[in-house]
């Protein structure tokens, strides 16, 4: 049963169809219902005939059978007319037909008089294709109909059957205004609303426009700004290098005097020129201990300026013995701390340490600057110095007992020239030795980092790769160059 019923759908749109010709949208809904009007009207009629020749085959003696018979026939008319795509001939065709047979129908000898009650129905009929105005037409036209019929086969103006036509034409056209006016309200209302629909729609186009030019002016501006930004640290940058390579070759240019200077006061005061007494010895001395003091200040300066102006160059060995280095930091640390006898020295290194790939003498720098820290922070208590292998890297450590750094300076040590409040009240120096000390570091795909807590000491840790594969890169480029 299910089945049989979607069944019927796709037949009946394809029975009730608009032609082709038919474009309008509502004229194609219109000739739509017709059709689907026409079509049970006529299916009904089917249904009906056979109850009516079983009541009387006689056609003659039947006038209902004949009407219905006629329906049928002109609903096929109408039926076609109206797929051909003249929608209002068809309408009108079929508001003729209700128009006759339940308006003058009744009228005829030995008809049904009962059906004149429903003379209304084209009115109805015209109400649902038509206006308003048929409507009125079509009603008044029906009235006057049956009241002429009335008046000449049954001599009274006006029956019950006529009230009932009057009634039902005047409610369905109170029904019909009051929908056109119901409609008509709607429409204003929509109207009102689409008017400030676009009220809005210009408003928001004239914020969007006022917006649009407000973000392309500050576009520009950014745009202008950037320019700018872009010179200023070109500029900056260029001015930075041509410092650094400045620094670097007045650096250059002073350790080259100083150390003929060493080098002749210490000719002097080895008596390698002549004898000298205990003061000159002592007032050399000093001079050489200021002298070396200079050197390394000027070799920091030196370093930091190649490295900020890249300049910088490693001599990566292979093979490199790790122990050489620590046996080297070890003896510079004992040797500044012989006269501070309250701090130990403590050493603990892991025992066959693997060879590295690196700058032996850099590395051994960054040792040394670390341990050369410790020493001069620390008053008492202990340096430590731990050495193992992790992996594929060396990592050592160096810890002390001293004042600790900081959390808020612990980045600042690792910039150039700056240096904690402790560091200049305790020592002095540029504060170079850590900046060169990372940056040494991080040349050779390292890490540097440090561990502090105040009043407790602080631990500087380094890792360094074994064998580098960058490294590694650098040092077949130069025996490439080389060979």
């Amino acid at each position: 049963m299910i089945a049989f019923v979607d069944s019927i759908g796709p037949v009946l749109d394809r029975l009730t169809q608009p032609h082709l010709s038919v474009a309008d949208e509502t004229d194609r809904q219109r000739s739509r219902l017709l059709a689907r009007m026409l079509l049970f009207s006529v299916i009904a009629a089917l249904i009906v005939t056979p109850f009516l020749l079983v009541i009387d085959p006689s056609v003659d003696d039947n006038p209902e059978l004949l009407v219905l018979l006629v329906g049928v026939l002109t609903g096929l008319i109408l039926y076609a007319i109206n797929r051909q795509g003249h929608v209002d001939v068809a309408v009108a065709g079929l508001i003729s037909l209700i128009f006759g047979v339940f308006t003058f129908a009744p009228f005829m000898p030995t008809a049904a008089t009962q059906i004149m009650g429903l003379a209304f129905v084209p009115v109805l009929l015209t109400a649902i294709f038509f206006p308003g105005r048929s409507v009125v037409l079509v009603g008044l036209l029906v009235l006057l109909s049956t009241t002429l019929l009335n008046v000449t086969t049954i001599g009274v103006i006006f029956t019950s059957s006529s009230f009932a036509i009057v009634l039902a034409i005047g409610l369905l056209i109170t029904f019909m205004h009051h929908q056109q006016t119901l409609e008509t309200m709607r429409h204003q209302q929509l109207e009102e609303a689409n008017r400030k629909l676009r009220q809005s729609e210009d408003r928001l186009q004239q914020v969007n426009a006022a917006l649009e030019q407000r973000v392309e002016e500050r576009t520009r501006d950014l745009a202008a700004k950037n320019v700018e930004l872009s010179q200023a640290w070109e500029a900056a940058k260029q001015a930075d290098l041509v410092k650094s390579q400045f620094l670097a070759s007045m650096s250059h240019e002073l350790r080259t005097p100083l150390n003929s200077v060493l080098n002749f006061t210490e000719f002097v005061n080895m008596g390698m020129l002549g004898p000298i007494n205990e003061r000159q010895h002592d007032a050399l001395t000093k001079a050489l201990d200021s002298g070396r003091h200079l050197l390394t200040l000027i070799n920091d300066v030196l370093d930091i300026t190649k490295i900020e102006a890249k300049m910088m160059t490693l001599f990566i060995e292979e093979d490199i013995d790790f122990m050489d280095i620590v046996a080297s930091g070890v003896a510079t640390a004992q040797s500044l701390l012989k006269d501070k006898s309250s701090v130990q020295f403590i050493s603990e290194v892991e025992a066959n340490l693997p060879r590295i790939t690196a700058d032996k003498r850099r590395i051994r720098q960054v040792l040394l600057n670390l341990l050369a820290n410790a020493c001069k922070f620390t008053e008492d208590g202990s340096v430590r110095l731990r050495v193992k292998h992790e992996g594929s890297a060396i990592l050592f450590s160096v810890s002390d007992t001293g004042p600790g750094i900081a959390p808020e300076d612990q980045t600042l040590i690792f910039e150039p020239f700056k240096q904690t409040v402790t560091g200049i009240q305790h020592a002095g120096g540029t504060g170079l030795g850590l900046p060169i000390s990372l940056r040494l570091v991080e040349a050779h795909h390292g890490q540097l980092w440090v561990e502090s807590v105040p009043n407790q000491g602080a631990t500087f840790h380094v890792r360094l790769p074994v064998r580098a594969p960058e490294l590694l890169q650098m040092l077949n480029r130069a025996e490439v160059a080389t060979s």
